[in-house]
C-alpha cells in the first residue's frame, strides 16, 4: 500500500490509538452501532492527545486524526455520528490536508474519496486528469471484474502533481 514519509518517526500516541483501533476491529458489530460508551471515551482520549501532536505539526497525526472524524469512533450512537457527521468531516479534510501536504500520500486517496472543500475538490480534478492518462492505474479485481481497484500508483502521481515537484500551487 502507501508508505509514510521517510524521517517521520511514528509517535507512541499514534501506535496507541492503532492497536485500540485495532482491538474495536475485532469486536465490532456492523449490524448495530459498535462504539460502546467505554469505547467511545477512549477514542475521545485518543483525540485530544492526536490533536495536541497534530496542530503541532506531527503528521502521523495529522492523518490518523484526520481519519477519526471521518470514522464514527467518537460517537457512542449512530444518531450522534449523523448529527456531527458534515461537522466532523470538515474537521478531518482539514488533518488530512495538513498531512497530504507533508508527503503522506494515503491522505490524498482519503481526501478524494471522502474529502470535503477546495482542497479535496482540486485534488478530484486532478484524479479525473491523472485516470485519463493513466488508465492502467486502475485495473479490474480478479474476482470480479466489474470492481476497479485503484493502484496507490494513481494517488501518488496525484501527490506529486498537486504537491510535489510538479505542482502548480495558486
Amino acid at each position: 500500500m502507501y508508505t509514510a514519509p521517510e524521517g517521520f518517526e511514528v509517535p507512541k500516541e499514534v501506535k496507541e490509538f492503532l492497536t485500540d483501533t485495532e482491538k474495536l476491529g475485532v469486536i465490532q458489530d456492523l449490524e448495530n452501532w459498535y462504539v460502546t460508551p467505554e469505547w467511545c471515551e477512549k477514542f475521545q482520549q485518543h483525540r485530544a492527545k492526536l490533536q495536541e501532536l497534530a496542530e503541532g505539526g506531527e503528521p502521523w497525526s495529522q492523518y490518523h486524526l484526520g481519519n477519526m472524524f471521518f470514522s464514527g469512533y467518537l460517537y457512542s450512537s449512530a444518531e450522534e455520528f449523523e448529527k456531527n457527521y458534515l461537522a466532523d468531516v470538515e474537521r478531518g479534510s482539514q488533518y488530512l490536508v495538513m498531512a497530504a501536504g507533508q508527503g503522506f500520500v494515503a491522505a490524498v486517496d482519503n481526501l478524494v474519496v471522502t474529502g470535503i472543500g477546495p482542497a479535496s475538490d482540486r485534488l478530484r480534478a486532478i484524479t479525473r486528469e491523472v485516470q485519463k492518462e493513466h488508465p492502467e492505474f486502475i485495473q479490474k479485481w480478479s474476482q470480479n471484474e466489474s470492481i476497479p481497484v485503484v493502484l496507490p500508483s494513481l494517488f501518488e502521481e496525484v501527490w506529486e502533481r498537486a504537491y510535489g515537484k510538479a505542482a502548480n500551487i495558486n
